[in-house]
């Protein structure tokens, strides 16, 4: 019998892309019960160096390309379900969702539906500036019935800034305490929760924060593992 197999396009950047491999093993020891090599998912990871389009979408086109070619070689292989390691990255999921053979997991929609869940009314927003202007967070929680609210153009450039420094694996104690500050903005906006809508800002939110965190990297995760195991 053919094994079914989780496709990730991954490598946007690395480092976010080995976390949802790790949250993948690790949740299927904590909530779906696997204990023996069988027991894992089959996983296809597709580290894809892109270029660059954190903040700019001069490189969207030739990023798509690069996303499609890998598309195509998928669609040889047992993927019964596709996602994409990055937020960013959603931006071309229509695209990249009429070539696959398979349906795509939107982190960005189980994000929503997440906060959806846990009846938060009003939400703030951390991610790239490109993420952040695109509003494909904005819409996806609208259809959920949530509000957002974003940061100010002066912290978007030092989103930017800390999510350039995971890439680069330069992570600094300051860059955690200047996330804590936009997200306690925020919070006096009205914010009941502080959505991480980057795959690098997990990496270095600090725990423990006053409000409910969601997560896109961990909450894919588990939805990508009740898909394989159901």
């Amino acid at each position: 019998m053919k094994r079914k197999t989780i496709g990730i396009l991954g490598g946007m950047g690395p480092e976010a892309s080995i976390y949802l491999y790790k949250m993948l093993i690790e949740y299927a020891v904590a909530y779906f019960g696997a204990k023996n090599n069988d027991d894992f998912p089959e996983i296809l990871l597709y580290s894809v160096p892109v270029p660059d389009f954190i903040s700019s979408t001069k490189a969207k086109e030739r990023a798509l390309a690069m996303l499609l070619e890998k598309i195509r070689e998928i669609n040889r292989t047992n993927v019964f379900r596709l996602s994409i390691a990055c937020n960013t990255a959603h931006m071309l999921l229509p695209n990249l969702a009429r070539a696959a053979k398979v349906p795509f997991i939107s982190m960005i929609e189980e994000v929503a539906k997440e906060v959806a869940r846990n009846k938060r009314k009003m939400v703030g927003l951390l991610g790239t500036p490109l993420t952040l202007r695109s509003c494909i967070y904005q819409e996806a929680l609208q259809k959920e019935c949530v509000s957002c609210v974003i940061p100010n153009k002066e912290s978007f450039l030092i989103l930017d800034r800390i999510i350039r420094n995971v890439i680069r694996n330069n992570i600094t104690k300051e860059d955690g305490r200047r996330l804590i500050k936009i997200a306690d903005r925020l919070k006096k906006q009205g914010a009941e929760g502080i959505i991480l809508g980057c795959t690098e800002l997990p990496l270095v939110f600090p725990s423990g924060y006053s409000l409910p965190v969601y997560n896109s990297v961990a909450i894919l995760a588990k939805s990508l593992l009740r898909n394989y195991y159901k």
